[in-house]
Protein backbone atom coordinates (compact mmCIF):
# COMPACT_ATOMS: atom_id res chain seq x y z
CA UNK A 1 0.00 0.00 0.00
CA UNK A 2 1.47 3.46 -1.35
CA UNK A 3 0.10 6.83 0.83
CA UNK A 4 -0.26 9.39 -1.21
CA UNK A 5 1.35 12.56 0.59
CA UNK A 6 -0.61 14.96 -0.25
CA UNK A 7 -3.77 13.21 1.97
CA UNK A 8 -1.21 13.32 4.85
CA UNK A 9 -0.70 16.54 4.64
CA UNK A 10 -4.43 17.50 4.43
CA UNK A 11 -4.75 15.46 7.62
CA UNK A 12 -2.20 17.15 9.83
CA UNK A 13 -3.48 21.23 8.69
CA UNK A 14 -6.90 19.57 9.42
CA UNK A 15 -5.38 18.75 12.77
CA UNK A 16 -4.07 22.40 13.32
CA UNK A 17 -7.51 23.84 12.13
CA UNK A 18 -9.26 21.50 15.38
CA UNK A 19 -6.28 22.82 17.59
CA UNK A 20 -6.65 26.30 16.48
CA UNK A 21 -10.66 26.38 17.04
CA UNK A 22 -10.22 24.20 20.06
CA UNK A 23 -7.61 27.26 21.57
CA UNK A 24 -10.12 30.26 20.43
CA UNK A 25 -13.55 28.36 22.06
CA UNK A 26 -11.39 27.93 25.33
CA UNK A 27 -10.29 31.30 24.82
CA UNK A 28 -13.72 32.67 24.78
CA UNK A 29 -15.36 30.63 27.65
CA UNK A 30 -12.62 31.76 29.63
CA UNK A 31 -13.17 35.40 29.26
CA UNK A 32 -16.91 35.05 29.41
CA UNK A 33 -16.36 33.23 32.78
CA UNK A 34 -14.20 36.32 33.93
CA UNK A 35 -16.46 38.50 32.70
CA UNK A 36 -19.31 36.60 35.45
CA UNK A 37 -16.93 36.45 38.05
CA UNK A 38 -16.05 40.15 37.84
CA UNK A 39 -19.46 40.87 37.89
CA UNK A 40 -19.97 38.56 41.08
CA UNK A 41 -17.21 40.36 43.02
CA UNK A 42 -18.62 43.50 41.97
CA UNK A 43 -22.05 42.55 43.17
CA UNK A 44 -20.27 41.44 46.64
CA UNK A 45 -18.90 44.14 47.10
CA UNK A 46 -21.53 46.53 46.97
CA UNK A 47 -23.90 44.48 49.09
CA UNK A 48 -21.09 44.54 51.92
CA UNK A 49 -20.83 48.20 51.50
CA UNK A 50 -24.86 48.41 51.70
CA UNK A 51 -24.44 46.65 54.65
CA UNK A 52 -21.72 48.22 56.34
CA UNK A 53 -23.72 51.59 55.79
CA UNK A 54 -26.93 49.86 57.46
CA UNK A 55 -25.38 48.72 60.24
CA UNK A 56 -23.14 52.13 60.40
CA UNK A 57 -26.40 54.03 60.44
CA UNK A 58 -28.24 51.66 62.77
CA UNK A 59 -25.28 51.79 65.54
CA UNK A 60 -25.09 55.82 65.36
CA UNK A 61 -29.03 55.95 65.51
CA UNK A 62 -28.73 54.20 68.37
CA UNK A 63 -26.28 55.87 70.23
CA UNK A 64 -27.33 58.87 69.80
CA UNK A 65 -30.59 58.05 71.47
CA UNK A 66 -28.95 56.41 74.33
CA UNK A 67 -27.66 59.84 74.65
CA UNK A 68 -28.96 61.38 78.56
CA UNK A 69 -28.17 64.76 77.65
CA UNK A 70 -29.60 65.05 73.95
CA UNK A 71 -30.47 68.49 72.55
CA UNK A 72 -31.87 69.59 69.46
CA UNK A 73 -29.16 70.44 67.17
CA UNK A 74 -26.89 68.46 64.49
CA UNK A 75 -23.85 66.37 64.48
CA UNK A 76 -21.18 65.69 62.03
CA UNK A 77 -19.10 62.71 61.72
CA UNK A 78 -15.72 62.25 60.50
CA UNK A 79 -15.72 60.51 56.94
CA UNK A 80 -14.69 56.59 56.80
CA UNK A 81 -11.96 55.30 54.28
CA UNK A 82 -14.26 55.28 51.92
CA UNK A 83 -15.14 58.87 52.15
CA UNK A 84 -18.70 58.56 53.81
CA UNK A 85 -19.80 60.82 55.93
CA UNK A 86 -22.81 60.83 58.52
CA UNK A 87 -24.52 63.70 59.83
CA UNK A 88 -27.22 63.78 62.72
CA UNK A 89 -30.50 65.84 62.88
CA UNK A 90 -31.98 66.38 66.04
CA UNK A 91 -35.22 68.21 66.06
CA UNK A 92 -38.02 68.55 68.57
CA UNK A 93 -41.34 67.04 67.10
CA UNK A 94 -44.75 67.82 68.24
CA UNK A 95 -47.42 65.59 66.77
CA UNK A 96 -51.19 66.21 67.41
CA UNK A 97 -52.93 62.91 68.80
CA UNK A 98 -56.10 61.70 67.81
CA UNK A 99 -58.22 64.14 70.33
CA UNK A 100 -55.88 67.14 68.83
CA UNK A 101 -53.73 67.22 71.80
CA UNK A 102 -50.10 68.35 71.02
CA UNK A 103 -47.55 65.52 72.40
CA UNK A 104 -44.56 67.03 73.95
CA UNK A 105 -40.79 65.74 75.02
CA UNK A 106 -40.18 64.02 72.02
CA UNK A 107 -37.09 64.02 69.75
CA UNK A 108 -36.67 63.22 66.14
CA UNK A 109 -33.06 62.33 65.33
CA UNK A 110 -32.58 61.39 61.78
CA UNK A 111 -29.21 59.92 60.83
CA UNK A 112 -28.12 60.46 57.31
CA UNK A 113 -24.89 58.86 54.97
CA UNK A 114 -23.66 61.28 52.27
CA UNK A 115 -21.04 60.74 49.65
CA UNK A 116 -19.27 63.43 48.17
CA UNK A 117 -19.61 63.56 44.28
CA UNK A 118 -16.49 65.82 43.43
CA UNK A 119 -17.46 69.62 42.69
CA UNK A 120 -18.85 70.45 45.94
CA UNK A 121 -22.18 68.11 45.63
CA UNK A 122 -22.67 64.71 47.58
CA UNK A 123 -25.22 62.61 47.41
CA UNK A 124 -27.25 61.20 50.12
CA UNK A 125 -26.89 56.90 50.12
CA UNK A 126 -28.74 56.23 53.36
CA UNK A 127 -31.08 57.31 56.08
CA UNK A 128 -32.21 56.20 59.30
CA UNK A 129 -34.32 58.07 61.79
CA UNK A 130 -36.29 57.23 65.08
CA UNK A 131 -38.28 59.29 68.01
CA UNK A 132 -37.35 59.49 71.55
CA UNK A 133 -39.66 60.34 74.52
CA UNK A 134 -37.26 62.75 76.11
CA UNK A 135 -37.87 61.82 79.86
CA UNK A 136 -37.39 58.70 79.15
CA UNK A 137 -33.27 58.46 79.26
CA UNK A 138 -33.01 61.12 82.18
CA UNK A 139 -32.29 60.58 85.49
Amino acid sequence: MKLDIRSRSGWSAFSLLEVVLALALFGLAAVGLMGALNQVSRFTVDTVDEAWITERLRSLLTEISKNPRLEPGEIKFDPDRNGIGFQALIERYEPKSAKGETLQNLLQIKVTAVRPLGGGRSEVIGEAQTLRYVPLFQQ
